[in-house]
């Protein structure tokens, strides 16, 4: 639902005064006080999120102690879940007769917009169909590859090329730093439903500050790509299991400058990926045990906020969260209680990790490499081990 002139909702708590608007002057001398929020005020945004939030707690729903954007009404075994975007509102819930119910109140509050079954929500495509769920981002590639001149080029089997140093790219000409920053932004906001060009994005766009040629020809090789993927996107199964599964990776020293490394990783939850990351770790990591237990506790913060959410959504299994890993030495420093020589100076990270390992609220299990998601999220690969990894990420094509 889409709330019409939202932010003219908002009730001001205080005194606000303006200048008359252009042709009603009469008196130059005279200024308008304001009753109402409009929009352009700092306080608008803010205002209209506590009118909203006051109707919809005033409805018997409960705000999510994860998300305070997200509101939850349970009654007699139903529930009703409604996520606010600034002026839309997405609701979904466990009968059609209690979804009608509140949308009927919210339109007797506010004058709204019913805009039907999901469909298209921030430039997210959304599918609903028997089979499941498929989220992409057809159009906005679509007109992506128009913006950049990339409509008509020869599509690319994968988005990074192996063996491409980028850091060696300052040797080349420099690049305009508008047009580049442009691309890297928007390829940041495709990432919403294609994980697997997440690493290459990350790649790219640490060069925003000082882009050259090498690295303008890294970011259209992700243009190239996707060009011959825009179908493609995240598909959740209907028949898939409700339960929360985690991978973790990080490469060592992955970067030649200055020798930090990559950590990744990605949860899957009713069959496709809900939540992942590809960053570069903030301090240097002296072995890759440090580096992969690094990236396994950055892993561990998500999946206690994750665990946290769906609990509230009763979606929360009462049993742990495994969390795989492909580093033996990485999972024995979260259960071994002796201090190593090589562990001393991440104390703060031990001691968190190995709380939630003891509390079994995370189950860090080894997997092998080869069966290893998060590995996609950390480093470049051939194009065979490329689109296997892609595959058990859960990215295929809505055709």
């Amino acid at each position: 639902m889409d709330v019409k002139s939202a932010f003219l909702h908002g009730d001001l708590h205080e005194e606000i005064y303006m200048k008359q608007p252009e042709g009603y002057i009469t008196d130059p001398s005279l200024v308008c006080k304001l009753k109402k929020s409009l929009y352009g005020l700092k306080q608008a945004p803010r205002e209209w999120y506590s009118k909203m939030d006051a109707f919809l707690l005033s409805q018997n729903f409960q705000r999510c102690r994860s998300d305070p954007n997200v509101y939850l009404q349970k009654n007699d075994g139903h529930i009703i879940i409604i996520v606010l975007y600034v002026d839309d509102l997405l609701i979904t819930g466990s009968t059609v007769a209690s979804i009608s119910a509140i949308k009927t109140a919210l339109h007797n509050a506010f004058e709204m917009s019913d805009l039907g079954l999901l469909k298209q929500f921030l430039g997210l495509e959304i599918e609903q169909n028997s089979d499941g769920i498929m989220v992409t981002q057809s159009k906005y590639i679509s007109d992506l590859l128009v913006k950049f001149n990339m409509a008509e080029c020869r599509p690319a089997p994968f988005p990074f090329l192996s063996g491409i140093s980028l850091e060696e790219g300052k040797s080349t000409p420099p690049m305009d730093c508008t047009i580049y920053r442009q691309l890297i932004g928007s390829l940041l906001y495709l990432t919403h439903s294609r994980p697997d060009i997440c690493y290459a994005v990350n790649a790219v766009s640490r060069y925003m500050q000082q882009p050259h040629d090498l690295h303008w020809k890294a970011a259209k090789r992700i243009l190239q790509y996707i060009q011959g993927t825009r179908t493609y996107g995240i598909h959740y199964a209907a028949d898939s299991e409700l339960e929360l599964v985690g991978y973790t990776d990080s490469d060592w020293a992955g970067d030649s400058i200055d020798r930090k490394s990559t950590s990744g990783y990605v949860f899957m939850f009713g069959g496709g990926p809900i939540c992942w990351s590809s960053k570069k770790q903030a301090a240097i990591a002296l072995s890759s045990a440090e580096a992969e237990y690094r990236g396994a506790v950055n892993a561990c913060i998500q999946a206690v906020w994750l665990q946290g959410i769906l609990s509230e959504f009763d979606l929360g299994s009462t049993m742990s969260t495994v969390l795989f890993c492909d580093n033996q030495s990485a999972i024995k420093i979260s259960t071994d209680p002796v201090t190593r020589q090589r562990t001393k100076h991440v104390e703060i990270h031990m001691h968190y990790i190995r709380e939630l390992v003891h509390d079994r609220t995370i189950i860090l299990q080894y997997c092998p490499t080869d069966e290893q998601i998060a590995d996609i999220f950390t480093k470049s690969f051939s194009e065979k081990k490329f689109t296997y990894l892609r595959s058990l990420l859960g990215v295929s094509s809505s055709g």
